[in-house]
């Protein structure tokens, strides 16, 4: 079942320097917490400036919240808006200067500016905070060359050399040092062209210098987020999956991919993708936690419990992780038909972090849908509607809780709430509406409903019976 909002499900960034930071208020820290969430749930959909607006205050609160500093530089990243961006990821790199993310964001925002000479630096942290990574040595050497400083380049291709020994691809970067640097200094220039989104010109640049970067990471990195920005997403796709196949440090480039394939809906692919990110990161509980998502997507729920279970070893002191991971595991188990392991899951998500209303309200809606101990759901989701009020899968969900304990009334007051949020074509909500009406009954309206569920996508087997005899069903 694919009920559970992936909520927060790139809680990469976020947590662990929590115990560093001076002490706050209980109350503060209970507003932090939710801000947080609500701030990563709207970042998933897209909503930047009520993204943004979350992390803000959160930092109003604590300055020296580091977390929300990153995901405030990489909400203006990604909107293009790189002095935002800079201020606050070197906000969050003189917090918590061991944290090995943060640096690469930098990083990577000095890569999409073409800001050579603050990048070169910025590599020297990744070095100190990762030595054995071969790709952080060849990438400062790649920054000074195209800086224009040619005797330092080769002084950092030799030592590349000779702490990892040599390759053909040391050797081609080594000769693209030595002869001429205009293709370099175009690179720059067509970096420059990509941050300020004048994608024919950059495209024209790449397109001259094609020759002499085939072994350039970044020129397919760029070469593919022109072809994203021309909504070409399978040639982005393999343009960015070249540029990984160079250099499997670029964690922007890892993103896009991923993002292109949830747009593209290969989740067999994700898979693939995931398990090259473990390849690189293989103690990051977060990846482990994505395997798990995707594989349950492809109905390898055995394989996607075993990386439940190696998620749930790791970073046991990020309980807002942790309660993620049992809540999806939650899932696993109901499709495995096991509701009373699947209720312990959930209870063990809640209790971890009783304020994520958003698992809350899955384990509302999952007792709703088996008809049981509906007192337990009408709890649950009374808790989450008070904190979310406006949310419109919290409203369906108490329409569906207050339907199955008999008060059609209410419910449809809470369903239309639902269906008012935006969601006026979401076929769930819809198929729910038409059963509340018919038990009110208004059978002919019902029908309607039912009718505009299937035309906005439901195939479901129930409904196409309700349909045609005009009835309803369990």
């Amino acid at each position: 079942m694919n009920r559970i909002v992936v909520l927060c499900c790139i809680l990469l960034t976020g947590t662990h320097a929590a115990g560093q930071r001076s002490a706050i208020s209980v109350r503060d820290s209970a507003v932090i917490k939710q801000l947080f969430f609500e701030g990563l749930q709207d970042k998933l959909n897209e909503n930047y400036a009520k993204s943004n607006e979350s992390f803000s205050r959160i930092t109003a609160i604590d300055a020296g919240n580091a977390a929300a500093w990153y995901e405030i530089a990489l909400l203006n990243f990604r909107q293009n808006k790189m002095t935002e961006a800079e201020m606050a990821i070197k906000t969050a790199v003189n917090l918590e200067q061991d944290n090995l993310w943060y640096w690469k964001l930098l990083a990577e925002l000095y890569k999409t500016t073409g800001n050579m000479n603050q990048l070169i630096p910025v590599f020297d942290q990744l070095i100190r905070l990762s030595p054995e990574q071969r790709n952080f040595y060849f990438d400062k050497a790649n920054a000074l060359s195209i800086a224009g400083k040619k005797a330092e380049a080769l002084a950092a291709f030799d030592l590349l050399e000779k702490k990892f020994g040599p390759s053909a691809s040391l050797d081609r970067a080594k000769r693209r040092v030595t002869a001429d640097q205009q293709p370099a200094d175009s690179m720059s220039l067509a970096t420059l062209y990509v941050s300020q989104k004048n994608f024919p010109a950059a495209a024209r640049i790449l397109k001259n210098i094609e020759s002499a970067h085939t072994a350039d990471p970044l020129y397919f990195a760029l070469s593919g987020d022109i072809l994203y920005e021309n909504g070409n997403l399978p040639g982005a796709l393999r343009s960015y999956k070249k540029a990984l196949k160079i250099s499997d440090q670029l964690y922007g480039v890892w993103e896009k991919v991923l993002n292109i394939q949830i747009l593209l809906g290969q989740y067999r692919q994700m898979i693939e993708m995931g398990e090259a990110a473990l390849s690189v990161y293989p103690n990051q509980a977060i990846l482990y936690y994505y395997m798990a998502f995707t594989l349950h997507r492809e109905n390898q729920n055995d394989a996607a419990l075993g990386n439940i279970r190696t998620a749930l070893s790791l970073d046991g002191d990020n309980r807002e992780l942790q309660a993620l991971i049992f809540a999806l595991q939650a899932e696993i188990l109901i499709d495995e038909r096991k509701p009373d392991a699947a209720d312990a899951a959930f209870e063990k998500a809640i209790t971890l972090d009783p304020r994520n209303y958003l698992i809350i309200n899955n384990y509302a809606y999952y007792l709703a849908l088996r008809n049981e101990n509906l007192n337990k759901a009408v709890s649950l989701i009374d808790i989450a509607a008070k904190a979310l009020p406006n949310d419109a899968s919290i409203a369906d969900t108490y329409a569906l809780v207050l339907f199955k304990g008999g008060k059609y009334a209410i419910a449809r007051t809470w369903i239309e709430k639902a269906l008012g949020n935006k969601e006026a074509e979401n076929n769930v909500y819809l198929e729910h509406y038409g059963d509340i009406l018919f038990l009110l009954g208004e059978q002919d309206n019902a029908l309607v409903q039912w009718k505009k569920s299937r035309e906005a996508g439901n195939e479901s087997a129930l409904l196409k019976r309700k349909i045609d005899e005009k009835k309803y069903f369990k």
